[in-house]
């Protein structure tokens, strides 16, 4: 078995066209020979969550749900609700540990991309409109 190989490009430029396409032509062949053919994966680069979004989440979204969310008899801080809610609704991913085994964990709100945390933050409102009658400004 064969060491696998992981690279990244990020095409801004035609000289880093240049380097993906001559890894490619250098190594395409040798890893199909061997039955262990290259993966290509393109996908559009997405940008991180940004300031306005992380304002309007903790500013209002949280906010509004530790002021009127009352869970048996008690509230609670919105450091509190963010733990709660990643865990319930946060995007998870697979992170592979030292051992090789393969964990589940919840993906930080600082790492999730636009479209990502923008969903995220509409399922922790339909969530605290709908099971903790939690009224948005």
């Amino acid at each position: 078995m064969s060491a696998a190989m992981y690279k990244e490009f990020v095409l801004r430029g035609p000289s880093v066209w240049a380097g993906f396409v001559a890894l490619v032509k250098a190594n395409a062949k040798s890893f199909a020979d061997k039955g262990e053919p290259l993966r290509i994966i393109l996908t559009s680069e997405e940008r991180k969550r940004n300031a306005e979004q992380n304002r309007f989440y903790w500013g209002v979204v949280l906010r509004d749900i530790a002021e009127q969310a009352w869970v048996n008899g008690r509230q609670f801080d919105k450091d509190t609700w963010h733990e709660y809610l990643g865990r319930l609704h946060g995007v998870c991913e697979d992170v592979t540990l030292p051992d090789g085994e393969i964990v589940s964990r919840r993906k930080s709100t600082t790492q999730m991309s636009v479209g990502e945390f923008s969903a995220y933050t509409a399922q922790v409102q339909a969530y605290a409109a709908n099971n903790l009658g939690v009224s948005f400004e």
